[in-house]
């Protein structure tokens, strides 16, 4: 197995750099002019062709798991698969509207919690990583719409299995990962992957960065 060294473009950087966003207090939008006077009700996913688990924690109890986490998901089964890497994602299934924590009035009325299970299917034949930081959701806003942790706990105690921070090798990896996505209630949503740039270690080959992108929305 070939090593791959990721170069990552400063556009990748300052995509990782902008993808925690929750540290506890609320985030003003974009534009800066979101104010919100009430709590907001996140609302329920209404299409769905899949049903959620059952917690896989024997501390998650009925009692633990928030009245209004999903519980049914709309199926996707899209993949992005990299021909020069040899890897793959998969986009299995989508929950909208997650509930926000309490303090997040204002982003709750102008972002939208998006989930995606997916699957990551490293190569066999280079050790690149595949790394969440590297995804995002596009609606065609300037926001990042990048994965934002501030719920993860809620999705464990729920029974849910979180994506790593990164793979590079071995068998599939299955899970979820939390994007904070502007604006709320998007009507056409895009999965968009940036592959980091690559030098294969001891040869002359490389990889110039690259975006794929699969629909999963509209």
């Amino acid at each position: 197995m070939k090593t791959a060294l990721a170069v990552v473009p400063a556009a990748v950087i300052l995509l990782a750099g902008c993808a925690s966003g929750s540290g506890g207090a609320d985030t003003p939008s974009p534009s800066g002019t979101v104010a919100a006077v009430d709590a907001v009700t996140a609302p329920g996913t209404t299409s769905s062709s899949t049903t959620a688990p059952a917690p896989t924690s024997a501390s998650a109890t009925a009692a633990d798991v928030p009245t209004a986490f999903p519980t049914t998901f709309n199926d996707v089964n899209q993949t992005i698969s990299d021909p020069d890497l040899k890897d793959s994602i998969t986009v299995k299934r989508l929950a909208r509207a997650l509930p926000w924590p309490a303090g997040y009035k204002a982003s709750a009325q102008a972002y939208e919690l998006v989930a995606l299970e997916l699957t990551w299917t490293p190569s066999k034949d280079y050790t690149i990583p595949i790394r969440k930081q590297d995804f995002a959701i596009n609606t065609g806003s300037q926001f990042p719409n990048t994965p934002d942790p501030m719920v993860d706990d809620a999705i464990k105690t729920a029974g849910f299995v979180l994506l790593p921070d990164q793979v590079d090798k071995g068998d599939p990896v299955t899970g979820w990962l939390v994007f904070k996505v502007d604006p709320r209630n998007a009507a056409k949503l895009t999965l968009d992957y940036t592959r980091p740039a690559v030098q294969i270690s001891g040869t002359r080959t490389s990889f110039p960065a690259k975006t794929f992108s699969v629909g999963i929305v509209g």
